[in-house]
């Protein structure tokens, strides 16, 4: 599972390394591989950006304000974990989450908990963690000092976790994409080698297994958080620096990049890595780095997302065509006021019964769908008419297409979908003096393709709970019913 995290005074931790610290990376960020979070100070405080992947563009969203810019933030999947310097009496230092999230109506991004940062509990530290990670269990701390503890995040406050019987020089916890049990590790560096501990659970100091990764520590910038596979940054000659892979026998280059002049930092990015950096003005800017020839592709600056009012702009013209299409009922069959009752023998349908069956008819388009787009159930009730956005509409409108051709094949043949058939429900002729029920294939057909253009605009349907017959848009413009026989 991809996660991340900016790792906290990890060059300082790195004393056996000499080099200057014109270029090193400091931007407060941390990435899931998929989501990135940045925190930017500001005259009066500190905000807090998300981008993610799935934005579809150079978009961030802006989701939080701080007092003060967090000493670190730790990301995991779409969950961001917020450490901030310590403070009070006695020293302890306060830790907030954010749940990033896409809501299914509209495409937009949602935070949860809305309006607010969730509050988990502070860490009593006295001011001496060093790095701090996110995980599927919850934040873990890394707290330095002559005797350094490994705490993880519970309910009720902090959790002491064992650490290996044997730890390296200047140890520092990071998280670790080696596919392990756990998706952190504490690492140290034995001269030129990074040792990785990885923790599988329980209760014993010596179920910790140790992984070393040849020269992958020699002139150690940084452990890059969010790479699907573990990856260095290592400062290269002339002031660049060399972004490489960690493998069982050493090193694999990818590339070398030249730092940003601004507060930057690089981290993983979907299958690669991206480059991110504030201007002078704020702005925050990202580049993206092929993983497979490790080039920097063009930088974009990310610009505010837009706003969900965008979203809903279709919405005037969703209600001109509704209010239209009413009149037009009106006016070619006047209602309210039916010029003749139902025939001896026959009841109009219930309307819950109507909505029961309804539900029924959908189940096997929304089977379809699911199979064909591999989407989540909630994902269904995006309903085409609430959202522009066709990735998002796509499962809700094969569902809604597949019940029309399923209704309307079953409706022209036996004049009753299966649940109607169900419930006791048919469609008839409207009632017009005669004694012939019979729809006939020409309005059924009418009135099928009409029920699939009142499935994709919902709000089409209102006409059938003020009609003293029951009867919605479809019936009133195919002069039909849907009635079932006295009992």
């Amino acid at each position: 599972m991809n996660f991340a995290v900016f790792s906290l005074g990890l060059p300082a931790l790195l004393c056996s390394v000499a080099w200057t610290q014109t270029a090193t990376p400091s931007l407060v960020a941390a990435s899931s591989g998929k989501h990135l979070w940045v925190a930017i100070a500001t005259s009066s405080g500190c905000r807090i950006l998300h981008h993610a992947i799935e934005m579809g563009g150079p978009f961030c969203s802006d989701v939080a304000v701080l007092p003060e810019l967090p000493a670190a933030l730790a990301a995991h999947a779409s969950e961001l974990a917020i450490l901030m310097p310590p403070a009070g009496s006695p020293i302890s230092s306060a830790v907030y989450g954010l749940r990033a999230g896409r809501d299914p109506a509209t495409g937009s991004w949602v935070y949860q908990p809305v309006g607010r940062l969730a509050v988990l509990p502070s860490i009593q530290s006295f001011g001496d963690v060093s790095n701090f990670v996110a995980s599927d269990s919850g934040p873990l701390a890394w707290i330095g000092g002559a005797h350094p503890r490994l705490v993880q995040s519970t309910v009720s406050g902090w959790s002491e976790l064992p650490l290996p019987q044997t730890l390296g020089p200047s140890p520092f916890l990071t998280a670790w994409s080696s596919g392990g049990a756990r998706d952190w590790a504490v690492c140290s560096i034995d001269e030129t080698d990074l040792v990785a501990w990885e923790y599988p659970g329980g209760e014993s100091a010596t179920s910790w297994s140790q992984t070393i990764w040849p020269r992958a520590a020699l002139d150690l910038e940084m452990v890059i958080p969010g790479s699907m596979r573990p990856a260095v940054l290592s400062r290269g000659p002339a002031g660049l620096m060399t972004i490489s892979y960690a493998t069982a026998t050493g090193l694999r280059k990818l590339g070398e990049i030249t730092p940003p002049a601004e507060s930057w930092t690089i981290v993983g990015w979907g299958e690669g890595f991206a480059i991110t950096w504030i201007d002078a003005e704020r702005a925050l800017h990202l580049a993206l780095v092929d993983p497979l020839s490790g080039a920097i592709g063009p930088a974009q600056a990310l610009t505010p997302a837009l706003t969900p009012t965008g979203d809903w702009i279709h919405l005037p013209l969703l209600g001109a065509l509704t209010i239209g299409m009413l009149m037009a009922g009106f006016i070619l069959r006047p209602p309210m006021e039916p010029q003749f009752p139902m025939p001896a023998g026959w009841d109009v349908f219930p309307m819950f019964r109507r909505i029961n069956a309804l539900a029924i008819d959908m189940i096997p388009g929304a089977i379809f769908a699911l199979w064909i787009t591999g989407a989540r159930l909630s994902e269904l009730m995006s309903m085409p008419s609430w959202t522009p956005e066709l990735t998002t509409a796509a499962p809700a409108a094969i569902m809604i297409g597949f019940t029309g051709v399923w209704c309307f094949a079953f409706e022209v043949t036996l004049r009753a979908t299966p649940g109607k058939f169900i419930f006791g429900g048919r469609v008839v002729r409207a009632p017009d003096g005669t004694a012939d029920m019979r729809a006939g294939f020409h309005r059924a057909a009418l009135r099928a393709i009409l029920k699939c253009v009142v499935l994709f605009a919902p709000a089409l349907g209102f006409l059938a709970f003020v009609h003293p017959l029951q009867q919605g848009l479809p019936e009133t413009l195919s002069k039909t019913v849907v009635a079932q026989r006295r009992r």
